[in-house]
This record gives C-alpha cells, sequence and structure tokens, in this order.
C-alpha cells in the first residue's frame, strides 16, 4: 500500500472511531438522562471491569450488572485499551478536552503513573471488603455528573460534576495526562493486555516478555496490594467503633459500604421522595459523599425499591417489595419531653402515617400520660412517624441506626 494510501486509511478509521465514540457518548446521556429510577441507569457505570472486579472481591455476589463489567474485562483482554479509545463516555470528555489543551499549546505532564497504584490501592482493599478508591472509576465519575443535572436542589449535589469537572480540566492543562497517568480504569485495562500477552506467550507490542512478567507481578503491584489491605483493615477497625448514618435499603455492611459505593448518585437521583441525601462530611472523610437517609420531608415508602435497581457496584443489594419489610433501617426512639402528649395535647400523627402498624399507644404510669410504643417486630425503621411528628424544629420522635 502506497504513503498516500496508508494515509487515507488512517484517515478513515481515525474519523470512523470518533463517529464511534460520540455515539456511545450520546447512548450513554441518554441511559443516565432518561433511565433515572430503573436499571437503565445503572449500566454506564456498571460496564467497568474495575467497578465489577472490585465489587465481587469486596461483595462475594456476581450480578448481571457485574457481568457486564466482567464482559468488558474479557474483550480488553483481548484490544488494549480498545474501551477507552472506542466506548468510555469519559475518556471521549477528556479527549475532547485534551484536543483543546494541545491547540492551546499545552503539553502533557511528565510525572509517574498514579493509575496503577490506585488500582491496586482498590483490589487489596477489595479483598478485605473495602475498594477504597473506587470512587475514582471514570465511568462512576461520568455518571456523577448527572446528579447535579436531575437534582440539583440536593445539598451536595455539585460535588460530584466537580469531580467530573476536574478531570477535564486536567486533561485540558496536561493534555492526555489523566487517562496515561491517573485513570485507573485505563490501568486495569494495561494489565489484562499484559496477561493476554503471557497466555498466548507473544512478544508484546511494547515491551519485551521479561518486562511483561515484571509488570504483572511488580513491586507497585505487591506493595500497592498490601497497602490497600492495611487501609481496609484499618478502616474497618476504625468504622466499628464509630457511629454511622442510616443508610438506603439494602446496604451492605458499613465498612464495605464505604469502599464499595463508588458515589455516582444513581440511588440519590432515583429516590422518588428524594430522602436520600449525600453525607458531606458529617461522618467523616471516609464516608464522604455516601447515601444517607433523612426523614425530615419524607419516608422509605413500602412499595419503593428503586435505589437498590439503580446501584452499580453492589453497595445496595437489590430487594423485591415482599423482602422490605424484613430489612432493618433503623429504630425509632421518642422523646416524651418533645412529645405533644406529654402536655395533654391530642395527637396520634406517627401512628396514622405507620404503614406497617407498628404504633400504638399506652399509658405510662412514670410519665403519668399515653407515650408512642413501637413494636420492633413489625418496624423497620421507614421513617413515616419520623416525618409526620408535627413538632418543631427537634422531632419527638428520630429514627436512629440500629448500631
Amino acid at each position: 500500500m502506497s504513503e498516500q494510501g496508508r494515509t487515507t486509511s488512517s484517515k478513515d478509521r481515525s474519523r470512523l472511531r470518533w463517529f464511534v465514540r460520540a455515539a456511545a457518548l450520546a447512548i450513554a446521556i441518554a441511559l443516565l438522562w432518561r433511565g433515572q429510577g430503573t436499571w437503565w441507569q445503572a449500566v454506564a457505570p456498571a460496564l467497568s471491569p474495575f467497578v465489577a472486579i472490585s465489587s465481587i472481591l469486596a461483595t462475594y455476589t456476581l450480578t448481571m450488572l457485574t457481568c457486564l463489567g466482567l464482559g468488558v474485562g474479557v474483550i480488553a483482554l483481548l484490544r488494549r485499551r480498545w474501551f477507552c479509545r472506542w466506548v468510555c463516555p469519559m475518556g471521549t470528555c477528556a479527549d475532547g478536552a485534551a484536543g483543546l489543551g494541545r491547540r492551546l499549546g499545552r503539553h502533557p505532564l511528565k510525572t509517574i503513573s498514579l493509575g496503577s497504584w490506585i488500582l491496586w490501592l482498590t483490589v487489596g482493599g477489595a479483598v478485605l471488603g473495602c475498594p477504597l478508591l473506587l470512587w475514582l472509576d471514570p465511568l462512576a465519575l461520568f455518571t456523577g455528573l448527572f446528579r447535579f443535572v436531575n437534582t440539583p436542589s440536593i445539598p451536595g449535589a455539585w460535588s460530584n460534576a466537580v469531580l467530573a469537572l476536574a478531570v477535564l480540566a486536567l486533561s485540558l492543562v496536561w493534555p492526555g495526562t489523566w487517562y496515561a497517568r491517573f485513570c485507573p480504569l485505563g490501568a486495569l485495562q494495561d494489565t489484562l493486555a499484559h496477561l493476554s500477552d503471557l497466555i498466548r506467550r507473544k512478544r508484546p507490542r511494547e515491551t519485551d516478555a521479561a518486562s511483561t512478567w515484571r509488570t504483572a507481578l511488580s513491586r507497585r503491584t505487591v506493595l500497592g496490594a498490601g497497602i490497600g489491605a492495611a487501609s481496609a483493615l484499618t478502616l474497618r477497625l476504625v468504622r466499628a467503633t464509630r457511629p454511622h448514618p442510616l443508610r438506603p435499603p439494602g446496604a451492605v455492611d458499613e465498612a464495605k459500604l464505604l469502599g464499595v459505593c463508588v458515589r455516582c448518585g444513581n440511588c440519590i437521583r432515583a429516590c422518588p421522595p428524594q430522602i436520600i441525601k449525600p453525607d458531606l462530611g458529617k461522618y467523616g472523610a471516609a464516608s464522604l459523599l455516601t447515601p444517607t437517609l433523612n426523614f425530615t420531608d419524607g419516608y422509605c415508602r413500602e412499595d419503593c425499591t428503586a435505589c437498590t435497581e439503580v446501584c452499580p457496584s453492589g453497595a445496595l443489594a437489590r430487594l423485591s417489595v415482599q423482602d422490605k419489610p424484613k430489612i432493618q433501617l433503623g429504630v425509632p426512639q421518642v422523646d416524651m419531653n418533645l412529645c405533644l402528649l406529654r402536655e395533654d395535647r391530642e395527637c396520634a400523627e406517627c401512628r396514622r402515617w405507620c404503614p406497617y402498624g407498628a404504633v400504638r399507644y399506652v399509658f405510662s404510669e412514670t410519665e403519668y400520660c399515653l407515650v408512642p410504643q413501637i413494636d420492633l417486630e413489625k418496624c423497620n425503621g421507614c421513617g413515616a412517624c419520623e416525618m409526620a411528628c408535627p413538632v418543631k424544629p427537634r422531632k419527638a420522635i428520630v429514627v436512629v441506626p440500629t448500631t
């Protein structure tokens, strides 16, 4: 083939690649925008093998969504970084910003590759149930943009958008730096490509065989995984002695949730009464942007499992409506110093609103008045009683975590 023919072929391939990337970006936006409240919303972040592998290691659970990510990983064994170059919506946006940066005369940042460190720190932590940096997955960051678009009124909705915009700003100022130096999903695809080279016993395109073995089992891999496992263990021990917030239904163990949750905001956007709010640091840095429950203006409806259907990482296990009453979200506590019954005023709001019939009133010899009594066999801590309580600003009945 002549030089001119090769140049034309290269240009055609480049045009095709950008056409495919634009189509993939449009599909991802459509899924996240129009799929609000349905499992389609979880498809985009679930395509990441970084999320899938970490989720499986941390929760010991294989779901349809994690199978999507594993499928992408299998293709990455055969085609180096194909997902980055052809499909990844965050990669397309970052490449667009990088192209603009190059036009402005910007150059890549020369620094060590942190992507593989992020990868192995996360995988090492996942083995002990806490993949620490899973939230840096590019598909999770891209998904987080839509929390700001769909629920701008929720406090902290801007936080995910800031993380995604930071990636674009990095790509603009130092073109190519994000996916070459920082992206953990890209680092995972590189690792899978190296493993494929070893399995097929072919000379790699970019390194020799000895270098491939060193990359596959490098000191960075062992050290990163070891640090990740030690950090996860430390976090589990620390969190075991600290209070934690109310979590949405289906939430895994608190220490696991802190790592497995990718902070994508899907559950927050899917919640019909909008009672799921991001933690803005109240429960520590490790809990930042994870989902918490707030029953001030709504309660966890007995006929709703939307948040569990859109979680891509397994932080919220899927539930059926029939199983939801068996999940204990929290325990209501009554403060009779605030309750209107203490003042001989008529009030039956907590009983009237309870969807499970778990509230009744009994006469207390100690308080010498009627007091709300909660049947914990029926109550699942849905928060309807707290929402309905007319006492302000502090509610007389409040749902608190079980531990």
